[in-house]
């Protein structure tokens, strides 16, 4: 049998490829290595960016923009620049507030309080079911339990071999061409020997924990994402997001549960929470692909990127793939068009990422507790990321604590130093 497409990865990248190349008319076949394709089985914010967020701490990585239209019973999520729409029936919660919290108790807001959404919680299992519904209506041949192995190009196109999860012989699929979304640790793209060509990030395996929890108490509204600034704690912040279930998750890097827990900042909004599920990832961070294309095989969404391209990312990505390949088809120039918007619609693929994602951390890598306490305390009234609004107080911070001001300068004129080196 051979198709027009085949697509290796049944998440958002790959169900939105299989989804537009099903209605355009072409013959697909979509391989995914799950049973259930709509499990969500690692961690995930399931997070839609509707307003500009800064780069630090993560930001927006997808920076083209998407707005949401609510209806009584479903809502329509508009990606504006590739130009197209989705459909969402499923729990969905505006995310008006973002505060973020010292040791202490000291709040800085993110956002000004509004009636204006910065972002939108909505469930990642029923945001796929509706595309892998779609997909299926679609008439697209999908093969479950399956994984990619390698890939390579041929005369006439593609040959993708695969494996079934309980079988060790390997299997051929022919097509004209693929879309590879596995995923950040692709075993086709590393098959390609792209992984060598991409610079580490991280000098090891970066681990995170999602902690899903009932019951939290907590006197801010259930439109709020909270992130705690504890450099006691955590390197980086504990997140805090009120999800549309009435649930709540916690991603705090690889700490125990039963540590949050106990913290005394945290242990007021836990002490009658109950924990109900424990996701995981690992990662080993290296920079993108600049040119997400071999032969006739294109990379989409997470196995191009560095870190998450978010859920809308990913699913912008599965579209402008299938439309790149859909003008190599018919003699354009798709491939160069699909690179060019990969390196312009991403900010990680920005030179200056990293280190600018690096100063979003600032206070937890230079600060104490009490520091961090008194830092808070200074930019209460202001609205904005304490990372960014320290520098902006830098001279009354240098009277108050001279001390922490040098720390706070020595620790900017390193991160400007590794920017000029790289």
């Amino acid at each position: 049998m051979r198709y027009d497409l085949i697509i290796v990865g049944g998440g958002p990248a790959g169900l939105m490829a299989a989804k537009t190349a099903g209605e355009d008319g072409l013959k697909v076949i979509l391989i995914e290595r799950k049973r259930n394709i709509c499990e969500v089985n690692r961690a995930c914010l399931q997070t839609l960016y509707v307003q500009k967020i800064s780069p630090l701490e993560g930001g927006k990585t997808y920076k083209e923009p998407v707005t949401v239209e609510v209806k009584a019973d479903s809502c329509r999520f508009y990606f504006h620049v590739p130009g197209f729409s989705l459909d969402y029936k499923g729990p969905l919660r505006p995310y008006l507030n973002w505060v973020q919290i010292s040791p202490a108790g000291c709040q800085v807001q993110r956002f000004k309080l509004n009636d204006r959404a910065w972002g939108f919680h909505y469930h990642k299992e029923a945001f796929l079911a509706g595309l892998l519904e779609s997909v299926e209506k679609a008439g697209v041949e999908v093969l479950r339990e399956t994984a990619g192995v390698s890939a390579e190009n041929t005369s006439n196109g593609v040959r993708v071999f695969i494996r079934g999860e309980r079988s060790r012989t390997l299997k051929t699929l022919e097509a004209s061409n693929a879309v590879v979304a596995e995923g950040i640790t692709s075993k086709i793209v590393q098959g390609f020997g792209l992984e060598k060509i991409r610079k580490a990030i991280s000098s090891s395996f970066v681990k995170g924990v999602w902690y899903l929890v009932e019951g939290l108490e907590s006197d801010f509204p259930g439109s709020s994402l909270l992130t705690f600034t504890i450099p006691s704690l955590y390197s980086r912040n504990v997140i805090v997001a009120m999800m549309a279930d009435n649930r709540n998750s916690i991603t705090a890097g690889s700490i125990p549960y039963v540590r949050l827990a106990s913290h005394p900042t945290l242990a007021p909004l836990l002490r009658s929470a109950r924990l109900v599920k424990r996701l995981s990832f690992t990662n080993f961070v290296r920079t993108p692909l600049r040119e997400p294309v071999v032969g006739n095989i294109v990379i989409a969404g997470d196995s191009a990127a560095p870190t998450e391209t978010w859920i809308q990312g990913a699913v912008a990505c599965g579209y402008q793939a299938v439309k790149a390949i859909e003008k190599e088809r018919n003699g354009e120039r798709g491939y160069p068009a699909y690179i060019d918007w990969w390196q312009n619609a991403f900010s990680f693929n920005n030179p200056d990422y990293f280190t600018t994602l690096s100063e979003g951390y600032i206070l937890n890598r230079v600060c104490t507790d009490k520091d961090v306490d008194y830092v808070y305390g200074l930019l209460q009234d202001k609205v904005g990321i304490p990372a960014v609004l320290v520098w902006e107080n830098l001279e009354v911070i240098k009277k108050d604590r001279p001390g922490l001001y040098q720390k706070l300068v020595r620790s900017r004129e390193s991160s400007m130093w590794q920017k000029n080196q790289h």
